[in-house]
């Protein structure tokens, strides 16, 4: 058996990750031997999607797709792929007149939250190592396909919602990836796909976005409709929308995801995942609406709300 360079072992520097992982709240994690994805059914999947223009105007998708199939062009001599789960759980916030906001958005942002934590596991790799910069670390920022690696990884399978489903912790669930040199024992073990005969996230999908089973039309989706789409974008937003005016989507949507049976297996949320809710649930309309670019600004750095901004907010709102 191959050591890591120093006085330890695959298996106990594995360990010692594990233990981290847990100590520091993650729900689970799981190790992937690096292979190209080139050629495979995941590629040839995103590269469908990418073709019939279901990433809308999201180009950022588009681009670096050699890099998303293949991680040793994101780190020269990649070996593995380690890949975390980080609970959000918790129920969409409704606002007391009805706004509707997604579960994940209403604490800090997650890229920071989950970095800062995969930074001290990283520290404790390169340690253990005795190398430096055998590591990188990624939370949906870059072209990384982490639900493809978790898969690889043993920590669940993808649902006909799209989502990744860990048997073990359930739906709301962030991934964190690290990808490093160091080589490690690897999952032997792929979950069988459990969706069974149940359709509950298409059948929740008002819009179609989830036109059948695994596929989704990115571009007809509300979380894009109210998050990624341009301020600008004439485009009519509301065709089929189904939300009455006591009940709105204005940042994401869950209903999918909350639609789904294995929910039941959801873990506590981290506590930063949810420290602004109680203050959102008093922002009503007349809130949104009078505040200033700077007040909003001010309230909502380092949190997800920040990426549409306060204009495209209040034409979600006003929809």
């Amino acid at each position: 058996m191959k050591d890591t360079g120093k006085n330890i072992s695959q298996e106990e520097l594995w360990a010692g990750i594990q233990k981290m992982s847990e100590d520091l709240g993650f729900a689970d994690c799981g190790c992937a031997r690096v292979v190209p994805l080139s050629g495979s059914r995941e590629e040839g999947r995103y590269l469908e999607a990418g073709q019939m223009g279901h990433f809308g105007k999201m180009e950022y998708l588009k681009r670096n797709v050699d890099k998303r199939m293949d991680p040793t062009l994101l780190l020269e001599g990649a070996k593995s792929v380690i890949v975390f789960l980080a609970p959000f759980g918790g129920e969409s916030l409704v606002t007391d007149d009805g706004l509707k906001i997604s579960t994940y958005a209403v604490g800090e942002d997650y890229h920071k939250v989950i970095k800062d934590k995969l930074y001290r596991i990283v520290s404790f790799i390169e340690e253990s190592c005795g190398q430096k910069k055998i590591c990188r670390v990624f939370t949906d920022s870059a072209p990384v396909m982490e639900r493809s690696w978790a898969v690889r990884a043993g920590l669940g399978f993808i649902g006909k919602n799209n989502f990744l489903i860990s048997p073990k912790a359930g739906v709301k669930n962030f991934l964190g990836v690290i990808i490093t040199a160091a080589e490690l024992p690897y999952s032997d073990k792929t979950a069988e796909n459990a969706c069974g005969q149940c359709t509950r996230c298409l059948d929740a999908c008002t819009r179609k976005a989830l036109y059948a089973p695994f596929r989704i039309d990115a571009s007809k989706c509300l979380s894009y409709k109210t998050i990624e789409e341009p301020l600008d974008d004439t485009e009519e937003a509301d065709n089929g929308r189904t939300e009455t005016f006591s009940q709105k989507w204005i940042f994401g949507c869950d209903d999918c995801a909350d639609a789904c049976p294995w929910n039941r297996f959801n873990k506590p949320g981290w506590r930063e995942f949810s420290s602004n809710r109680e203050f959102l649930r008093s922002c009503n309309r007349e809130f949104w609406n009078s505040i200033s670019e700077e007040q909003f600004q001010d309230l909502f750095k380092d949190t997800p709300l920040l990426r549409p901004g306060l204009a495209k907010i209040r034409k979600n709102i006003s929809r």
